[in-house]
């Protein structure tokens, strides 16, 4: 058995495996679960759960246990008139008492309801609210996180798409300068023409080494993104063709304002603002509660409170009404304060409309314009392309110049990148096209 030929399959099967095969949508759901603004969105989802359990429990019965043990050093002295004992003493004079014992023991169990109070029922729709915006939070963080790796993995792409044909350039240009240094050894050309096409391979080569460089970029700040680590290999499978067929043709859609996540954000917000106020207008009411307790007190002159000993027993019950009466017009200010907050709160839901609507419009002009505007950069690629190829072809049979055959190939470099450019900038456009209807 060939070891050696065992050992190499098992290695290209382990980075076979290790290597992540990733369409648009895999990388986004991908990003959905590793993106770490995502994950601090979730976190903060379950945070407000917890606030909205705090503010139930407020509301709850509470119940207390204490235990105190004491003793004094010096049992307290209390002095009364002598004459309350002895008649014949005179008013001046005083007698020292000693009440109480050396240790002294309460254990007390007590139990409290809240009955009413007018700000806690409004804080309790309050936090309700607050989760259902943590939640709205989290889907607009899921929304911006798709859309940027969807514009992170459309410029790889198109990074890739310039590599591989910014090589093909230079390869081209290559065999040419092969062919010309051997005209010149043959003193068929003159070492003008050797020069001027290895200078134009030069040029071509740092363009292609600099491409290089940004397609490994682009690549990082997409795994950056997905929450990979840096040094994880990914596959792309979507092409810019692909993804292009899919966008053909415009399919224009009335907008949904009340849909988008930034409008309801800001009605969530609005609300809050509204409950605020009502949580200050109903400190106005008294807030009541009902209590009881149950203790029992022990007195020694030794300490045997674990031992038998007798225990006075003491219950209580009530209900008690707090009410500020007046608090020096603070209260009133706290309500003004809000109404204003509220009043805030009203004018950028307004504004934030009017927002989505004027973005809903240049989503939309932009789209035009980027479909419009792809289809005439793909007819100037194909356009340059011939013009490219003739040249080449005229320029072997000797009848162009190297400069023109340079120009020529320069042209059709710019129309290549023009037209990557654009199947860009449409994908994206369409994305923030989608995104300003409300889908």
């Amino acid at each position: 058995m060939n070891y050696k030929l065992l050992i190499l399959a098992f290695l290209v099967v382990f980075t076979t495996n290790a290597q992540q095969r990733l369409s648009v949508n895999d990388a986004q759901q991908l990003g959905l679960t590793n993106n770490t603004e995502v994950k601090n969105a979730r976190l903060d989802v379950k945070l407000a759960k917890k606030k909205v359990m705090e503010t139930v429990a407020i509301g709850l019965p509470k119940i207390n246990g204490e235990v105190n043990m004491q003793q004094f050093l010096e049992i307290p002295t209390t002095v009364v008139p002598a004459n309350m004992f002895a008649p014949s003493a005179s008013a001046d004079e005083f007698t020292e008492l000693q009440f109480g014992t050396e240790y002294n023991s309460t254990s007390t169990l007590s139990a409290s309801q809240l009955v009413f109070d007018g700000s806690y029922i409004v804080g309790l729709k309050a936090s309700s609210i607050y989760k259902s915006l943590s939640i709205q939070s989290l889907e607009l963080t899921e929304q911006q996180i798709q859309d940027s790796i969807a514009a992170a993995y459309y410029n790889v792409l198109v990074a890739e798409e310039r590599k591989a044909f910014l090589k093909l350039i230079a390869d081209i240009h290559q065999d040419i300068l092969d062919e010309v240094s051997t005209m010149y050894e043959l003193g068929l050309v003159e070492d003008l023409d050797v020069d001027r096409m290895a200078l134009t391979l030069s040029n071509m080569k740092i363009q292609s080494e600099n491409m290089d460089r940004m397609t490994d970029v682009a690549y990082l700040y997409l795994k950056l993104i997905l929450g990979l680590p840096l040094d994880e290999e990914i596959i792309l499978t979507d092409s810019l063709n692909n993804l292009l067929s899919d966008n053909q043709i415009i399919q224009l859609k009335e907008p949904s304002i009340e849909n988008r996540k930034e409008y309801q954000l800001a009605q969530t917000q609005t609300q809050l603002m509204k409950l605020d106020l009502r949580r200050f207008q109903s400190q106005l009411l008294p807030s009541i509660t009902a209590f009881a307790s149950y203790s029992k007190n022990a007195y020694r002159n030794e300490f045997d409170f674990f031992d038998e000993g007798k225990w006075y027993p003491s219950n209580v019950i009530g209900i008690k009404a707090n009410m500020t009466l007046f608090d020096g017009l603070a209260r009133v200010s706290r309500i003004q304060q809000a109404q204003i907050n509220y009043e805030k709160a009203r004018n950028n839901q307004s504004q934030t409309s009017e927002s989505l609507q004027l973005a809903y419009e240049m989503a939309l002009s932009n789209y035009i314009t980027a479909f419009n505007s792809q289809e005439q950069t793909a007819n100037n690629l194909e356009l340059s392309k011939k013009i490219y190829h003739k040249t080449l072809l005229k320029y072997k049979e000797g009848l162009v110049s190297s400069s023109e055959l340079s120009q020529a190939g320069a042209d059709y470099s710019q129309a290549q990148a023009n037209n990557a450019q654009s199947i860009y900038n449409l994908l994206i456009a369409k994305t923030n096209y989608n995104r300003s209807v409300g889908n």
